[in-house]
């Protein structure tokens, strides 16, 4: 968007300055069509910076555009010679994102307008057609940068998804391998450390002297050996902390748009729900500043308070007068809840979007 906005502004420029010396050339200048034609073309400057702006939203951008086409057909109108369609090529490069048969239908009804404006000869028509064509090119690019930027902002959704996938599923992994180790140590080693145990026990009974002492010793060993496997089998059994901070970044690796700055050092949770229900929280913050916020900076703080896990996200997109819960934050806030958290989401146009959840460091359920 941001080039987009200086290509057109230099295109602007490079139109407006030779039909200004023109007019002035001329004697027009100074009449009431050239003011009309002098303000038009403020105008229409001032309509396109303020539709390729980043926090424009789709409805102001489009009213925007449609008073471009207005403006660029009234310069026209009182500048019929030179190259001041070409204000037109402008607009049809705005329609990248708009459905293909709006954009062509736009296209067509702007070229025919400008048309009627024009002296009927062959070579006006020549030059309309020019010109036409020069809007479909200036459309089309627009749409397959459009729709790359488009498919990049899929990639990086899909490529969150994946981080936040993988690293819960070698949590489990890890989790689900412990315990198995846990059980075998108990099951195998600790029962017949039992075993062995009851049986020097009743040898140290049977028999004496010398011998006697040495069984001694084999059961003091014995029931030490047994106390270190119970040891280990807790410890195993318990569940392994994930480093938080870590998970996050990697999510920060993967999506390059908006930018996210992570705040988050010996962050450490031990309960898996907990973990789990953060990580996919902190997915779906990422996923929606790379869907709909439109911000190049995303902070993502993530920290310790009053034993609870704190997360806190804002963003410098458009934001919105007006919050509505898709299923993407209906899902992160049925999650917190059933963790026993909560979850605040403050938005304002022009001021970005943020999103507080706090988690009980042990979990609900």
């Amino acid at each position: 968007m941001r080039a987009l906005r200086a290509v057109g502004l230099l295109t602007w420029v490079i139109v407006a300055v030779p039909h200004l010396i023109w007019s002035a050339q001329n004697g027009r200048l100074l009449t009431t069509a050239g003011y009309v034609w002098m303000a038009a073309m403020v105008a229409f400057v001032l309509c396109f910076a303020l539709a390729t702006r980043h926090d424009c939203s789709d409805f102001s951008k489009l009213v925007f555009i449609v008073l471009q086409s207005l403006l660029a057909l009234v310069c026209v109108a009182l500048q019929p010679q030179g190259f001041i369609e070409v204000l037109l090529v402008i607009v049809a490069g705005q329609l990248g994102g708009a459905p293909l048969a709006t954009a062509i239908i736009w296209i067509v009804v702007q070229s025919i307008a400008a048309l009627l404006f024009t002296k009927w000869d062959l070579d006006a028509l020549l030059k309309l057609l020019g010109y036409f064509a020069f809007q479909f090119f200036g459309m089309f690019a627009a749409r397959v940068a459009h729709e790359e930027r488009e498919a990049k902002q899929a990639l990086a959704e899909a490529n969150a998804e994946l981080r936040v996938a993988t690293g819960l599923l070698d949590l489990r992994s890890r989790s689900e391998e412990r315990l198995r180790i846990a059980r075998d140590l108990h099951d195998l080693i600790g029962h017949h450390l039992t075993a062995l145990s009851i049986n020097l026990e009743v040898a140290s009974h049977l028999a004496g002297g010398e011998a006697r002492e040495h069984i001694d010793k084999s059961q003091s060993l014995t029931k030490l050996l047994l106390a270190d496997v119970r040891d280990v089998v807790s410890r195993l059994r318990e569940n392994e902390p994930l480093d938080l901070a870590a998970s996050l970044r990697s999510l920060s690796d993967v999506v390059k748009s908006p930018l996210i700055q992570i705040d988050a050092h010996d962050v450490a949770v031990t309960n898996p729900a907990v973990a789990e229900t953060a990580l996919r929280a902190a997915q779906e913050i990422v996923t929606n500043a790379v869907r709909h916020s439109n911000a190049r900076n995303l902070w993502l703080t993530v920290a310790h308070v009053d034993h609870a896990l704190a997360i806190d996200a804002r963003d410098d997109g458009v934001g919105t007068d007006r919050v509505q819960f898709g299923n993407g934050l209906l899902g992160m806030r049925e999650r917190i809840t059933h963790a026993g958290g909560t979850l605040e989401v403050q938005s304002m146009r022009g001021r970005g979007f943020e999103v507080h959840i706090r988690l009980p460091m042990e979990s609900a359920t």
